[in-house]
């Protein structure tokens, strides 16, 4: 019984300097802060824009037609989300990814990077 005791004892006290430890190496007991580096969860080398979108890729209308023609002679239209923060468009080919188009005028031309197809910023 002695020996039972003196092993719980000792798998307490491990367990308990176990999670003062592990709170000190997360920066001294402080929240939780997600690493930073500006790369979003979309893959490596995705910029992080407004609201978690990525950062939108603008594309000129000559390159565009070049290497994207547009089926009957134009591109579709993003779409805006007035509960998204400005700037932040919703491309209209599947899976819909938001991009962060603060940076391009309204009517430029972006490039939906995941399925390679250009759309316009509302």
């Amino acid at each position: 019984m002695l020996f039972g005791c003196a092993a719980a004892l000792g798998a307490l006290a491990l367990v308990c300097s176990n999670n003062a430890l592990a709170q000190r190496a997360g920066g001294g007991g402080d929240a939780y802060r997600p690493p930073t580096g500006g790369t979003s969860s979309f893959g490596p080398g995705k910029p992080e824009g407004a609201g978690g979108s990525i950062v939108a890729t603008p594309i000129t209308p000559q390159e565009a037609a070049k290497k994207y023609p547009a089926r009957n002679g134009r591109y579709p239209m993003g779409e805006r989300d007035p509960h998204d923060p400005s700037g932040v468009v919703r491309s209209p080919y599947p899976p819909h990814t938001k991009f962060d188009c603060s940076k391009i005028a309204h009517g430029g031309l972006v490039l939906d990077t995941h399925v390679n197809k250009v759309f316009v910023r509302p």
